[in-house]
């Protein structure tokens, strides 16, 4: 220990502090590059995962055209058949295989989990909103619930809506794991004048 000490602060050789320096604040700024890089990955995972959910949310918007014919009220009438679309256009959209892994070296490290998806039907001044996911499946009935009620990401219901969260794991640089969840949610509005 004396002899570094004694070469490090000695002062028979010039430029030693120059030289430690040096090499520190190259690791500092090897460091720092690797952190921007690291949150610059975890950035682009979840700009294209909120293109993926807002997508594969749009495509299981399936409305009953009769019941809109009729009434002019859009209505997802078979929720089963939406949760299915919902699922197949995630996996084209994530590009993941049907075990829900991806089958390339990717932004996503393991197997995506769908947490939660909730159709919210609005009938005139009622919500019937449907479930399916972690908690298993189920609808409810919420009497003059329009304005009222939101989403989990706090998303007023003001139209028929749909909403998602998935989870995932992200393995950024020098192995950082990170377990991410992402919610989106989508409404549907008629644009034809009452």
């Amino acid at each position: 220990m004396k002899s570094l000490v004694k070469w490090f602060f000695g002062k028979k050789e010039a430029g030693k502090a120059e030289i430690i320096g040096g090499m520190l604040f190259l690791s500092f700024l090897i460091l720092m590059l690797a952190v921007h890089l690291q949150l610059r990955i975890f950035y682009t995972v979840s700009f294209f995962m909120e293109d993926a959910l807002a997508a594969s949310n749009l495509a299981s918007i399936v409305i009953d055209i009769e019941e809109y014919g009729i009434s002019h009220i859009l209505k997802i009438s078979a929720p089963e058949v939406s949760y299915e679309i919902y699922k197949e256009a995630l996996k084209m959209n994530l590009q993941i295989g049907a075990d829900w892994e991806s089958g390339q070296k990717n932004l996503i490290s393991g197997k995506v989990e769908i947490q939660q998806y909730c159709i919210y039907n609005v009938l005139e001044n009622d919500v019937e909103v449907y479930y399916f996911g972690g908690e298993g499946s189920g609808s409810y009935y919420i009497a003059n619930g329009l304005g009222t009620v939101k989403t989990p990401d706090g998303t007023l219901i003001e139209s028929t809506s749909v909403y998602s969260r998935i989870g995932f794991p992200v393995t950024g640089i020098l192995g950082v794991e990170v377990y991410a969840v992402k919610e989106n949610s989508v409404d549907v509005v008629s644009n034809v004048a009452e």
